[in-house]
């Protein structure tokens, strides 16, 4: 009978002692800090949405900036084709862009509100235009920010440190980006050939 109370005894301690190093490892593995420290900084693949950060700020703010452009260009501008395009940013820029600050408020990231001034001087300087004027200063812009946006994607696309989220988004944007950037050169060239 002793032997029996014995046995049930260490069997007790052999317990207790694996639920508790049980309970200390499932402690610590909700107290570790991400890759950079701060809570939830971590996602798919255990990858720092912390290292894209700068690039998503720039990202939402590009975005930002080509809805606020193209609903100028459909107030102002004096051709229906480049009208049209200026509603097709609104419209595709919107969506990319609610798709990125989704993935970007499940991390905290915002638009650094000092960029802002570059939106505000680029909107400034096309409402000064009218008509072939503004048609044709709008048409440039959309092409040199979208060549940029189409590099700038391409990167990130073939970054593979960049986090999962991110670099899908950049992945499914890509093709649509290239075909404004196709869009636009296109418009301003038939714009120069004054066809329109």
């Amino acid at each position: 009978m002793k032997m029996n109370r014995f046995g049930k005894f260490a069997l007790a301690c052999v317990s207790a002692v694996a639920i508790t190093a049980c309970a200390d490892t499932n402690d610590s593995a909700y107290q570790t800090p991400g890759a950079t420290g701060t809570p939830g900084a971590t996602g798919t693949a255990g990858a720092s949405v912390d290292l894209d950060r700068d690039w998503v700020s720039d990202q939402l703010e590009d975005g930002d900036k080509e809805v606020r452009l193209g609903r100028l260009a459909e107030e102002r501008a004096s051709h229906a084709d480049v009208k049209a395009f200026g509603r097709m940013m609104v419209e595709e820029h919107t969506m990319a862009g609610t798709e990125l600050k989704r993935i970007a408020g499940q991390h905290n990231v915002m638009a650094d509100p000092d960029d802002v001034d570059d939106i505000e001087d680029a909107v400034e300087r096309l409402s000064r235009m009218q008509g072939a004027e503004f048609d044709r200063a709008y048409l440039e812009m959309m092409v040199d920010e979208h060549q940029e946006a189409v590099d700038e994607l391409e990167d990130k696309v073939n970054d593979n440190d960049g986090h999962p989220d991110v670099r899908a988004w950049a992945s499914q944007t890509l093709p649509k980006v290239r075909q404004h950037l196709e869009r636009a050169r296109q418009l301003h060239r038939t714009l120069d050939g004054d066809t329109m």
